[in-house]
């Protein structure tokens, strides 16, 4: 059940704008019921909704109209839209303008309560996520200023480093490449009681193996050629910190049994040494790779990899959250856009929409690049769409012309339709995982991509 919540209704029909107030009533809600979108704006103007669900046909000011005067007055407060003509069309143009989700007339009663029930959690989500940013910005703004956005994926992402940066518990940080998978692991240091002490970190991706060892476990002197003295590794510098190891799945057999040691053992031996060093040092782990699939593949340790899944933090690629793209482009303008010799202050919207249909290979990384050209570029204070790379003018005007009415994705529906299959089953992963027809892992794997587990 769900906490009370202050909700608007807003329906011609006198007979649904009844049933929902007498449903909403029996869930525990304080409830206003009104027939028009005029007498909506006036109820707002009183008190600001919690929820608001409107039918999108209505005389006069329609749906969609009311949903943006109600993100324009309240912008926290969420917007469900209801359609007797089951037109996808306007649906998907009410969740582009900013509703949570739509559904079409005729309705089951518990569609509606549980659709309700959800965008309430989703409300109850967004209010922590904010106040615990709020928090952590309070105690160390700068590890947390390029990990932004709203969407529900990056909302889960911001408990799970709430929940583990106390602990001392090894974390696996998964995604793509520029997601910003370094910058979580800075986040979780700087928020947890070994704030104080160092944070190393080590591309194992970019090093050879034996340059990588001694990288990270330092040698004696005359060790090898050239070892003229002795060389604390990283994960003796980071004594009593933090070591973030980024493309852990690049490194060697060897290397994987080596680690597994200083996971198990809390000891390291230094190249070319024969004495066992204490060392007290927290891993964090990355990789943009399927680890799971190399255990598979006997490609990486077993052992070493449940040692290092301890709490799995999955960064979702940009393109899944294209409603983060503009307060990003935003941040990196603040960042970025005073040159000394000129300031770029503003992007145009058509610029904005450009960017938001632009798939982001690059991801994170390639945004704040592209606001960077583009802030040198601009002959003006402000970003316009000649200001972009070619590549993402092009690619916008294609995938707005092969979309049409701009429907929405497979992968989006698969999305949808998993979770409202998690919510009629009221959280329980086993049973929507036999709904579904999936094996529970593959659902789980699904929510960790969501946000949701």
């Amino acid at each position: 059940m769900t906490e009370p919540a202050r909700i608007l209704i807003v329906d011609d029909d006198r007979d649904t704008l009844e049933l929902l107030r007498e449903l909403m009533a029996k869930e525990g809600h304080q409830v206003r019921a009104v027939s028009s979108a005029d007498a909506a704006l006036e109820s707002m103007s009183q008190e600001e909704p919690s929820l608001v669900i409107s039918d999108i046909q209505m005389p006069g000011m329609d749906g969609l109209a009311l949903l943006a005067e109600t993100r324009k007055r309240h912008p926290e407060a969420l917007v469900i839209l209801l359609t007797a003509y089951g037109s996808l069309a306007t649906a998907v143009e009410g969740i582009k303008a900013g509703a949570f989700d739509y559904l079409s007339k005729p309705f089951l009663l518990e569609e509606i309560r549980l659709l309700v029930r959800r965008a309430l959690e989703h409300r109850r989500v967004l209010n922590e996520n904010k106040a615990l940013r709020e928090q952590l910005q309070l105690r160390q703004p700068a590890q947390l200023d390029l990990i932004l956005g709203k969407s529900a994926a990056m909302v889960g992402v911001y408990k799970l480093i709430a929940r583990v940066a106390e602990t001392d518990a090894t974390v696996l940080i998964l995604g793509e490449s520029g997601t910003g998978k370094e910058l979580v692991a800075r986040a979780i240091h700087a928020h947890s009681p070994r704030r104080g002490k160092p944070f190393v970190a080590v591309d194992c991706g970019t090093l050879a193996e034996s340059l990588l060892e001694t990288e990270l476990f330092g040698h004696e002197r005359g060790a090898f050629t050239g070892a003229v003295g002795l060389r604390k590794g990283l994960l003796e510098q980071a004594h009593q910190g933090t070591c973030f190891l980024d493309e852990i799945a690049d490194i060697s057999p060897a290397l994987q049994s080596k680690l597994l040691r200083v996971l198990q053992e809390r000891e390291i031996r230094r190249v070319g040494g024969s004495a066992s060093i204490e060392v007290d040092v927290r891993i964090l782990a990355a990789t943009n790779k399927d680890l799971q699939q190399l255990v598979e593949q006997d490609k990486f340790r077993e052992d070493l990899f449940y040692r290092l899944n301890v709490v799995t933090i999955t960064l979702p690629p940009l393109r899944d959250r294209p409603e983060d793209i503009p307060v990003l482009a935003q941040h990196f303008l603040q960042r970025y856009g005073d040159t000394g010799t000129k300031r770029v202050l503003s992007i145009a919207p058509e610029a904005l929409t450009l960017m938001s249909r632009y798939a982001w290979p690059g991801n994170v990384r390639e945004l704040e690049h592209t606001i960077r050209r583009a802030i040198v570029l601009a002959p003006h204070s402000m970003i316009l769409p000649e200001d972009l790379p070619t590549t993402i003018q092009h690619s916008s005007a294609a995938s707005s012309e092969s979309t049409g009415s701009a429907q929405p994705t497979l992968e989006q529906l698969e999305r949808e339709h998993i979770l409202r299959v998690l919510d009629a089953s009221k959280g329980d992963q086993d049973a929507a995982a036999r709904a579904l027809g999936i094996h529970r892992k593959t659902l789980l794997r699904k929510l960790r991509q969501y946000g949701r587990a």
